[in-house]
């Protein structure tokens, strides 16, 4: 497949061989409004996700507090939704080249409700700080999201980066269960805000130029499975965001 522009700037051809023949050639303007499309998806599929996980949360920690169900049943409820987050992403990942889209937009689905269910006992600390570091999140989100997909450089060599932070993050979490150090934790939560923040300009960077690249062949099933695999990797952007924001603010209060 060869991608060019021509002089003006304002055409994009993209011809693409197969069996020696070219079989498909794209304005600019209509790919343009394919990965337009696609990234929104992705996006409102992760909007979509942080809904029900809210309301799941909220459902489940009111649920506690009004005696439907003992702290033993809330708490075992809690592991049980943790180990079946654990479960759903690592089939979602295995499965994506073998189920539907839908398949895996209904995954996405359960994901996010175990998410809400595991992190239902957020609601129950200071509400002021949850709206706080929720609201810091979508404002960096927004703002990273923005650059990363109108930037035309290739964001993957900080996504290696990011992935070097990411592993620094877990090691040093690792050790620090014996030394239980605060300098470790602030290192940590510092460097995890940083860390998906990257990842989030580099995710929707990563979205359209894959939408770029397999817009060519027309298939939309594929086209759909990068956008829900999309709104995946955004939604764990911003949940882990969220958390490390969230854990600035509570230790400074």
């Amino acid at each position: 497949m060869n991608n060019y522009y021509d002089e003006d700037n304002d055409f994009l051809k993209q011809e693409y061989k197969n069996e020696g023949k070219e079989t498909q050639i794209a304005t600019y303007e209509d790919l343009n409004r394919l990965v337009t499309s696609k990234v929104r998806g992705s996006v409102l599929w992760m909007v979509l996700g942080l809904v029900l996980s809210g309301l799941t949360g909220f459902f489940v920690i009111n649920a506690a507090y009004k005696g439907m169900f003992s702290y033993e049943a809330f708490e075992s409820l809690v592991k049980v939704s943790v180990v079946l987050q654990v479960v759903t992403v690592l089939a979602f990942t295995f499965l994506i080249y073998k189920v539907s889209s839908s398949v895996l937009k209904l995954m996405f689905v359960i994901y996010s409700v175990l998410t809400g269910i595991s992190f239902s006992v957020l609601f129950a600390g200071d509400l002021n700080i949850l709206i706080t570091a929720f609201s810091v999140t979508a404002l960096l989100f927004l703002i990273l999201g923005i650059y990363g997909y109108v930037t035309n450089e290739d964001l993957t060599k900080f996504g290696s980066i990011a992935t070097v932070g990411l592993i620094t993050i877990i090691l040093a979490s690792i050790v620090n269960i014996f030394l239980k150090s605060d300098g470790v934790v602030w290192f940590t939560t510092i460097l995890g805000v940083i860390v998906f923040v990257i990842f989030i300009a580099v995710d929707i960077n990563r979205i359209k130029s894959n939408i770029i690249a397999h817009a060519v062949q027309g298939d939309m099933e594929i086209l759909n499975k990068i956008e829900i695999m999309g709104a995946l990797n955004l939604y764990l952007d911003f949940i882990n965001l969220f958390l490390y924001i969230l854990r600035i603010l509570g230790r400074k209060k």
